[in-house]
């Protein structure tokens, strides 16, 4: 059996998985709140004494010792592949972008290997993002091959919408990224309901938006009609004047944002739009683009949960076919 370690490592998560590599999935898993920031700046009150790349290894083995304990499994001298931010300026080491276009099957990916040494007990692919003209993605390039990977009859064409903190806008031709969006709708958000003003008006309610489909309906429209700056206002007025509570107000705003992120797509109707969401994200943007008169092909979300590692995946066999010795042995 050919297992590896996939860890998906965020500005402020760390996720490590047991891959089984032939079957595809995922055996076991690991996740904290060590995101790249937080050990970066461990890393500069070091004052430079440590090597970069020793420090953040050293990080690794300590947490690939204690999930193996914790798991009681033998994870000595296995594979890992990395994505997201540690191939960033506060990663292990910052690799160059790929430029576009940059195909989904991964064959042009930036990525650098990193053999078993003395100082780590492990080998790593270390897998960086792309850039455009104006705009730059670490991480969701990873997830989209992944996502690729999964459509059974995928036409090489159609944009793909990853919602998140940043959410990200891909488009894709001739199965070549060849441009995308990055919207702060996630990020905003959290800004505006407790940094600014309106977060007097606004209330945390976990409920999901179905039950509060008309607020988050007028919120999603007024979003996607208006000028943000001027219509955000609407929800201090909203609460001065009575017209929603506090909680409602939470889902008004939540609708304000992700209908101006999702305006864009109402005139792309050539184009096969793929959304690609989990979790609590995931309804309000099938609500917000049905609202809109959007119809994507809304992915499954284990297909999403699936989409790091699927990605990984590819990337890692594109690369074991070109080069055997190298990782055959680390697994």
């Amino acid at each position: 059996m050919m297992r590896f370690l996939s860890c998906d490592w965020g500005t402020s998560s760390f996720r490590l998985r047991i891959v089984n590599l032939e079957e595809a999935t995922i055996e076991n898993e690991y996740v904290n709140d060590s995101g790249i920031q937080s050990v970066y700046n461990s890393y500069l009150e070091s004052d430079g004494k440590v090597n970069r790349v020793h420090f953040y290894f050293d990080f690794l083995s300590n947490e690939i010792k204690k999930m193996a304990d914790s798991l009681q499994v033998n994870l000595e001298e296995m594979l890992i592949v990395c994505s997201g931010m540690a191939s960033s300026s506060i990663g292990i080491k910052e690799l160059p972008y790929a430029g576009l276009p940059m195909d989904v099957m991964g064959t042009s990916m930036g990525l650098e290997y990193f053999p078993i040494s003395k100082e780590f007990n492990h080998s790593l692919l270390l897998l960086s993002g792309v850039q455009s003209a104006d705009n730059v993605m670490r991480g969701e390039e990873t997830q989209l091959i992944g996502v690729v990977r999964q459509l059974k009859d995928f036409s090489g064409k159609g944009i793909f919408i990853l919602p998140g903190t940043h959410s990200k806008h891909i488009w894709v031709n001739d199965n070549q990224i060849t441009g995308f969006k990055t919207y702060m709708t996630g990020e905003v958000f959290h800004l505006m309901a407790n940094k600014s003003i309106l977060s007097k008006s606004v209330m945390y309610d976990s409920a999901d938006n179905v039950k509060y489909k008309e607020v988050f309906a007028e919120g999603i429209k007024e979003g996607a009609n208006n000028a943000l700056l001027s219509v955000l206002f609407k929800t201090r007025t909203n609460d001065l004047f009575g017209r929603y509570s506090k909680e409602e107000n939470f889902h008004y705003l939540s609708g304000l944002l992700i209908g101006n992120e999702l305006t864009n797509l109402v005139e792309e109707k050539n184009t096969e739009i793929y959304l690609c969401s989990e979790g609590k994200l995931h309804p309000n943007y099938v609500l917000g683009m049905e609202i809109l008169g959007i119809n994507p092909k809304v992915l499954p979300m284990q297909w999403v949960k699936q989409a790091v590692i699927q990605g990984q995946i590819q990337v890692l066999n594109q690369h074991i076919n070109n080069d055997k010795n190298i990782f055959l042995g680390s697994f």
